[in-house]
This record gives structure tokens, sequence and C-alpha cells, in this order.
């Protein structure tokens, strides 16, 4: 299988509201009149349907507790 990232979709990712969640692993992208959700640990955008996921319970997401797994074994 190929590991190559794919390029965000306007149209499945893009918010109208500056997204928050108190994960390490979330970020927020800026652009022109959007913003767009992308989870680290998935190397990933996040699909706008999803994000209240990350913004409400993002202390129970399970990709969160993998990634703090894998960085504690390194």
């Amino acid at each position: 299988m190929h590991n190559r990232k794919r390029p965000p979709y306007i149209k499945i990712h893009a918010l109208h509201y500056k997204p928050k969640s108190q994960c390490e692993f979330f970020e927020v992208i800026e652009g022109e009149g959007y913003y767009m959700a992308r989870c680290k640990a998935l190397d990933r955008f996040i699909v706008r349907d999803l994000v209240y996921k990350c913004e409400k319970y993002w202390d129970q997401c399970p990709y969160r507790r993998n990634a703090l797994r894998l960085e504690a074994e390194h």
C-alpha cells in the first residue's frame, strides 16, 4: 500500500468557524475564508462532520491514545 498524503477537499473539510480541541495532535489550518482541521496522529484532514468529536471527546480518542503510546515507546 502506498503511503501518500491526501490533499484536503474543500467540500468535505472546510469549516466556517475556527475549531478548538485540547488534543495535542489536533491542528487547524486557515484557508481563505475557511478553516480545516487536521489530525497529526493520523496525518490526515478531518471531515467536517467529525470535527466535533475532536473538540468534545478528544480525551477518549483511540488514535490519540495510540499515538501517545507510540511516543512513549521511542
